[in-house]
Formats: C-alpha cells, sequence, structure tokens
C-alpha cells in the first residue's frame, strides 16, 4: 500500500523508471516565453543541483515525445527525435590518454558515444510505431541500413531489428579493450556525427512519412566528462550535422571552456544557446506555482485528498494546455488548495504567539531587561509593563531597540505607552518608522532560536517551504515528504478520512529535519565535500552570531559579498572553493542591488543556500549581508579554525550575543 508522502521519494529523474517521463513531468510556465528547440542549433541546459536538468532533457526524448499517453502528436516531431545519453564517468575516465594513448582515447570515447546514441535511435524507432500521431499512426516498419552504414558497422544484416543486439557486442568488446588495452583487440572504431546521421538518413528514406526524420542528441552531465571527451562533443556541436544536433547540460559554473578538437571554442550565441533553468525558475510566482502543482500531483499518486475542481493532472504534461494553467482563476484555486495543506502563520500571528506562550514571553522580558540596564532604565521601568498583549509586534521590537547602544529617540518609551494605549491604532508609532517592517522578522528568529527544542513556526508553510528550496524542486519534495511522513505516518490516502492539512508545528520539525540532512549531506558532494561542509559551518555559524545579537540592529543577516576591489587578493585555492560551492549550490551568486552609496564599488551577492536556514535557526530571507575584505573571506573559505574564531568575534561583538540556547558553538 502506497502512504500519502512516498510518491514525494521519486526527487530524482534517476529513480525513475527509463524511458518516458511524460507523465511526470509537468511543463513549467517559462516554456510560454522561449523557444525550446525550435531552431537547428545546438543548446546547453544551465542550472544548480537539483533543478531538474536531467527531467527537462529526457521530457524531450523520444519515450516522452512519442508517449502513448499524449495525443495528436503533430508529425513535425519527427524532425528532432530525442536521443538521450548519460555518460559512465567511471567507464570514459578510462578513455584517457595515459592508458590508451593520445589519439585512441578520443576515438573510443566517440566510439562509445556512437553506439550508445545508435542503440537509443534503434529503441525510437519502437516508440514511434505506438504514437498517437494527430493524421494518424505510422508504419515504420524494420528499415533497412545502406550498405555504407553497415560497412562501417560492419553488419552482416542491414535491418535495424538486428542492429540492437549487435550493438551490444560491440559494447562489450569496447569495454574489453578499454580496460586490458593490451591483451583485447582493438575495436574497429566509429564516429557518432558519422553514423547517427547516416542511420537517420537510412530511416527517413525507408518511407515517405520519415522523409523529415533527424536526431537531436541530449548529452547529460557534460560536466563530468574528460577534457579530451568534451572537445569531442564541442567538435560536433560546432559542426552540426542537418540529421543530427547535439545538446548538452551541465551544473552552472561547472564548465568554464568550450574548446573543440582544434584551436578553436564553441561560442555563446553563434554555436549554441543558453537555457538557464535557476533563472526562468526565478520569474516571480512561477516557482510557486510550479511546486504546487508537484505537491497536487504527487498528493494525487498517494491517492491524499483535497479540494481542487480545476487541478487535472493530465492538463500538466503538455504544453498545449499552459495557457489554462496560467490563468487567475486556476493559478489562484490550485495555490489556495496547498496553502490550505501547508498552512502558515503571518508574522503578526507569530508575535502574538510569543507575548502568549510563557517560555517566549521569558525569551522577551530577558531580552528587554538586558535592553533596559543598557539605555540605564532598569530602576525606571518594569519589563513586564513593555510587554503589551494588545501591541506585540511593537513589543517584539521594542526589545532590540533598547538592546542598541545609540539612543533611537528619547521619546521611544512615552510613544509607545501612547500607542498601547490607542488599541485603535495599533502599532501605529513602530509601523510608521518602519520598525516594524525591518526589524520583526528578524526579533521572531532571534527569540525562537533561543529555544532550540521548540518547532520554529518560522519556517512552516508552503509559501516559506518554496522560499526556503527555491529553485530546487528536488530540495521542495524533501521538505513536503518529511512533512506528510510525519503528519500521516505510513497511512494511504485512503486510510485518512477528509481532507489533508498539517499543522505549522509538524511542517517545523520536518523543516528542521531535512535542513539538518541536507547539512550532512554536503559532505558527499563532489571531491571537495569536507571543505564545502567546513564552509558551510563556518558561515552558518557567523549568521548565526548576527541572529543572536540582542540589538537586532542589522537583522536577517544571511549572505555575504568580497569587496570586488579586493577580490584579486583572494588566493587560489579560495576561489577554487568559491566555484566548488556554487558548482553544487552550496552557495548562490546574484548581483548586489543594495549598496548604500552611489560611490560603492559593485559587487556579487554570495547567498547561503536558506534550505540550511532551519539547521542554524537564521532567516532564509535575501535581507542584510556582511561585506568581507579579501583576507577575511580567505580565512573563512580555507584557514585554521584558530584563525576564523579571531574573524568571528571581530565581526560579531559577543557582548551583544545571547548564549546559544544548547551552546550549540560548535562547527557542526
Amino acid at each position: 500500500m502506497t502512504a500519502i508522502a512516498d510518491p514525494f521519494l521519486n526527487n530524482r529523474a534517476d529513480y525513475l523508471p527509463p524511458g518516458s517521463l511524460f507523465s511526470q513531468f509537468i511543463v513549467p510556465p517559462f516554456f510560454q516565453r522561449i523557444s525550446i528547440f525550435a531552431d537547428q542549433g545546438s543548446v546547453r541546459i544551465l542550472g544548480g543541483r537539483g533543478c531538474g536538468k536531467t527531467m527537462f532533457i529526457r521530457y524531450f526524448s523520444h519515450g516522452s515525445s512519442f508517449d502513448s499517453n499524449r495525443d495528436d502528436i503533430p508529425q513535425s516531431e519527427l524532425k528532432t527525435v530525442g536521443l538521450y545519453l548519460r555518460p559512465d564517468t567511471g567507464f570514459c575516465g578510462l578513455m584517457i590518454p595515459e592508458w590508451l594513448g593520445p589519439y585512441q582515447a578520443k576515438l573510443a570515447f566517440s566510439h562509445y558515444v556512437a553506439l550508445n546514441l545508435l542503440k537509443d535511435a534503434c529503441q525510437s524507432l519502437d516508440s514511434i510505431g505506438s504514437a498517437r500521431f494527430a493524421n494518424g499512426p505510422i508504419a515504420v516498419g524494420d528499415p533497412r541500413l545502406s550498405p555504407a552504414l553497415a560497412k562501417q558497422l560492419g553488419l552482416t544484416d542491414r535491418h535495424v531489428s538486428s542492429l540492437e543486439a549487435e550493438l551490444d557486442l560491440k559494447l562489450v568488446e569496447l569495454e574489453s579493450w578499454v580496460r586490458n588495452p593490451k591483451h583485447s583487440p582493438i575495436p574497429s572504431f566509429v564516429s557518432f556525427t558519422s553514423v547517427v546521421p547516416r542511420f537517420a538518413q537510412d530511416v527517413a528514406a525507408s518511407s515517405p512519412q520519415l522523409a523529415e526524420f533527424a536526431f537531436r542528441a541530449f548529452i547529460d552531465e557534460f560536466e563530468n566528462l574528460q577534457s579530451e571527451h568534451r572537445e569531442v562533443v564541442c567538435d560536433a556541436i560546432k559542426h552540426p550535422s542537418s540529421r543530427l544536433v547535439v545538446h548538452i547540460a551541465h551544473k552552472k559554473q561547472a564548465v568554464v571552456d568550450f574548446k573543440t578538437s582544434s584551436d578553436e571554442r564553441v561560442v555563446e550565441g553563434h554555436d549554441l544557446r543558453t537555457i538557464d533553468l535557476d533563472k526562468e525558475l526565478s520569474v516571480e510566482g512561477e516557482f510557486e506555482l510550479l511546486a504546487a502543482e508537484l505537491f497536487l500531483l504527487r498528493v494525487t499518486q498517494g491517492q491524499g485528498k483535497f479540494d481542487c475542481p480545476l487541478f487535472q493532472p493530465a492538463l500538466l504534461h503538455d504544453q498545449r494546455h499552459l495557457a489554462h494553467r496560467l490563468s487567475k482563476a486556476y493559478r489562484d484555486q490550485v495555490l489556495r488548495c496547498v496553502r490550505e495543506i501547508l498552512p502558515s502563520c503571518s508574522a503578526a500571528s507569530i508575535a502574538r504567539e510569543v507575548v502568549q506562550d510563557p517560555s517566549l514571553r521569558r525569551r522577551l522580558r530577558e531580552m528587554i531587561q538586558k535592553g533596559l540596564v543598557l539605555q540605564g532604565l532598569d530602576k525606571k521601568v518594569n519589563p513586564d509593563d513593555l510587554i503589551s498583549s494588545t501591541q506585540p509586534q511593537a513589543s517584539i521590537v521594542m526589545g532590540a531597540l533598547l538592546n542598541r547602544r545609540s539612543q533611537i529617540d528619547k521619546d521611544l518609551l512615552s510613544q509607545y505607552y501612547a500607542a498601547v494605549a490607542n488599541p485603535r491604532d495599533s502599532d501605529a508609532f513602530f509601523k510608521v518608522g518602519g520598525w516594524i517592517d525591518n526589524n520583526l522578522h528578524g526579533c521572531l528568529f532571534h527569540l525562537y532560536a533561543g529555544l532550540p527544542r521548540r518547532p520554529n513556526i518560522n519556517y512552516a508553510g508552503f509559501d516559506r517551504f518554496c522560499m526556503m528550496a527555491d529553485p530546487n524542486l528536488r530540495f521542495f519534495q524533501a521538505l513536503c515528504h518529511a512533512t506528510l511522513s510525519i503528519a500521516y505516518k505510513r497511512q494511504s490516502g485512503n486510510e485518512v478520512s477528509g481532507q489533508l492539512k498539517v499543522d505549522v508545528e509538524t511542517q517545523a520539525t520536518a523543516a528542521k529535519q531535512v535542513s539538518d540532512k541536507l547539512f550532512q549531506d554536503i559532505l558527499q558532494l563532489g571531491s571537495h565535500g569536507s571543505k564545502l561542509l567546513e564552509i558551510t559551518g563556518r558561515l552558518g555559524r557567523i549568521f548565526e552570531a548576527f541572529n543572536r545579537r540582542r540589538s537586532q540592529s542589522e537583522p536577517e543577516v544571511n549572505h555575504f559579498s568580497i569587496d570586488n576591489a579586493d577580490r584579486a587578493n583572494l588566493s587560489t585555492q579560495a576561489e577554487m572553493l568559491l566555484r566548488e560551492a556554487k558548482i553544487w549550490s552550496v552557495l548562490y551568486e546574484a548581483k548586489d542591488t543594495k549598496n548604500k552609496a552611489d560611490y560603492d564599488i559593485a559587487q556579487s551577492d554570495l547567498i547561503l543556500n536558506p534550505i540550511y536556514a532551519p539547521h542554524f535557526n537564521i532567516s532564509y530571507r535575501k535581507r542584510r549581508k556582511v561585506t568581507l575584505r579579501a583576507p577575511h573571506a580567505d580565512i573563512l573559505l580555507c584557514q585554521s579554525t584558530a584563525q576564523y574564531e579571531v574573524v568571528l568575534k571581530q565581526l560579531v561583538d559577543p557582548a551583544d550575543q545571547d548564549p546559544s540556547g544548547d551552546d550549540a558553538m560548535t562547527l557542526f
């Protein structure tokens, strides 16, 4: 029996069966505004870890394009029959000059690609034969290959039906030689840029209905290939064929050189164009809609109950229904439904919770008391008089303002008392002054951080899940899986009475569990996982220290920048680790839009992935940053713990910090 949460475990394309992903793929909103693969040029698909690159390109492969559940397929799809290849990096890692020789290493890799693409090409004919074309079925039959291709492949039987078995034998032959080059016969190499277009030409010649038959090949995880092998692929991009166009997918920042086998390089705009999935998903509101639809699709697969009449899973997978899904009525209903299942508390309601809950109220009282001592008012003012059930937001912000060494306003207390005395003008003074808008969220994170065993409901709710996960759909599904697992255990949808709804405490507990796990998983990221884990821990401690400041003079600090004028002074190792952190989405880079003065030098913000916010009890909102000089950044990224501790104390005054609720001042 399938539990409600189980479908959310299918959060990687690798976990899904080979072949069609048509019924699993949700056409994203950005399909309305970009040309996907309409021209004959090559495309590279970029994105961070977990943004859906593999799912995206497998949707355009023949298994999904000609899925038997897809109706009215246009015959024009035969012009761009998709082939998919994710090279076996372990096996390809043996095809190196040091092992096979400089020329044979490249020839062997091209041969490997040719055999795998031809296997998929044979399977594509089966997909086409079962497809539901708008003008009726197409009888592919069993085409005969040309004498030229048969000679290239050493075939005795020229029918496609016998080719696939031959290809398996040739792959075994290649593997035997690659692993034992001195003791096995050298295969008769072929180039994929020659045999795959020729295969397409032979199929096109077999029937008038297939006259425009051509392939587009998707090479996944391009960044994991050896540099010599990337050159082979870049050769194909630089010199496309009318019957074969090569597309690639790789992580952002992971590939910086697109050199061909000659001195030429693949040039953006001329030889290929880019689809940046992170950038496309960042358009306001689009990630939320996609995440909401994904949530309802997974809940449907788990037989969960919800109230959303306009939502129909069958409409998610075909671009023809995108206009309906982008309509206001549809969008509003889908988002409303998911927000009802995963509700959140507003900052104002959390503020009311603070003044009503004994433990949180005690934390606030201590904060106000220390502020009164700092201002020399502890003998004149009772801290309880500054906690109002009718003015909870003002009370909480007052706790931070009193802890600031500079006197904010000599009439601050009298104006607070006046606001409390006038319930009709609730929080008026603090709202007009911007104190609540600028400080309330930071104060709430500060108060909850002192109670680390208390579920922090600042992280609960569909919209907050989106803010922590965006643009990573894998992280979003992990949050949903943990939430539903805690709420409903192993229950199936049929065992749950009524519609689904999960309380905020359960959601907050799930967010913390997922964040903790993903933090530990950093260790497994690439060849520098241990250093990335250390860097993340150090950054998290810095932001955690800012959050523990009672003054909250710069609330919600959760990202940093390095002065561009000073960036050249970063060590080579620090630059390498920064790049690795961006490749693995531990850090995101964004243009600085909040320079405090016109004369500030343009900088880039480096944002700690918000999914780690619950682990450190810090804000997930991109609000304020700390600007580091190169020496400090270098210490943070790659110097000793002792040096890092000195920098931490320089950045955040220990005297302004509340002690951690669980003394969690260790790196991990």
